[in-house]
């Protein structure tokens, strides 16, 4: 599996039906997408809460093309980096099923990065992924469809029939926002979930840290004991400092921050996203912190 290659196959099958529906001609659609990646740049570096359009869909596609990639294959280094790796083959070994709850889902980043890191095992056997997706953003689901049913395809053209393939995937997607979860009275079947992501969620909530502090600890009450709670973020504004207190707080022993300044792995060609990366005019991003010196971090509690 390649990030770039599903990535590209998603962005081909939505660009013509998101331009049909915009009412625009495709060299107007590339420009309005330029618009959208240099406001995300703008928003995610002002030191306040980033409010961006993920309601539009010239923007989630901006998103899906740019930023999806890069933050899926930090998510699987983070994975496969740390206590989690272990964490998901004992789960998988003992049920056959690995259940993930994804706060603040997005296009299905968090699927990406499992999905990838499932594959470079190479692990025997059928296992069923089960996803439930927070977010705010409704519309997210259109991108996450789009990527899972890629996946599906690329399992079926390198396995064959369902049986043989070494994973299938089952999602919820909850369209409701991340921080008022405590609105939800079944809290234990909400949460009864083994692997926790918040990948690049943190960042996006700045001045509403005690609502994520809220929702972590109404998870952490509910999730069974020995639960992962994974989370992986940038580098900035103390936010690798709070979240081990937030966690902590939350009731979650907590490893060792790590932080992280690195490229995508070899594998991975940005000129796989070819005509989109020229008729854009901008390069997806391709490291984490190589050029601008302020990398990731990710940190892992565990539920006693």
């Amino acid at each position: 599996m390649n990030y770039f290659k599903t990535i590209k196959a998603a962005l081909d099958a939505s660009f013509s039906g998101i331009c049909r529906h915009q009412g625009v001609a495709e060299t107007e659609a590339y420009r309005l997408i330029r618009q959208h990646l240099a406001a995300m740049s703008k928003e995610w570096f002002s030191g306040d809460s980033p409010s961006i359009e993920y309601e539009n869909p010239l923007c989630r596609f901006a998103y899906l093309y740019c930023h999806t990639a890069v933050n899926a294959n930090l998510c699987e280094y983070a994975i496969r980096s740390s206590e989690v790796d272990d964490f998901i083959e004992s789960k998988l070994i003992d049920e056959e099923e690995l259940r993930i709850c994804a706060f603040g889902g997005g296009p299905g980043t968090e699927l990406l990065a499992v999905s990838k890191h499932l594959l470079r095992e190479q692990r025997s056997g059928h296992a069923r992924l089960s996803f439930t997706l927070f977010d705010a953003v409704v519309e997210w689901s259109e991108t996450w469809n789009v990527l899972e049913a890629q996946i599906n395809a690329e399992l079926r053209a390198k396995y064959g029939r369902f049986r043989n393939q070494p994973f299938s995937i089952c999602k919820s997607f909850i369209t409701h926002d991340m921080t008022t979860a405590y609105a939800y009275s079944n809290h234990a079947s909400l949460f009864n979930q083994d692997l926790f992501i918040m990948n690049y969620v943190v960042s996006e909530l700045v001045g509403d840290e005690d609502k994520f502090l809220k929702l972590v600890s109404l998870a952490s009450t509910s999730a069974p004991s020995g639960s992962k709670f994974l989370v992986v973020d940038r580098d900035q504004n103390r936010i690798a400092e709070t979240v081990p207190e937030m966690l902590s707080s939350a009731g979650l022993s907590c490893s060792q921050v790590k932080k992280s300044r690195s490229n995508m792995d070899l594998d991975e060609r940005k000129d796989d996203l070819e005509p989109y990366t020229t008729k854009i005019g901008r390069y997806p991003r391709c490291q984490w912190g190589m050029d601008s010196g302020r990398g990731a971090f990710f940190v892992v509690g565990t539920k006693p």
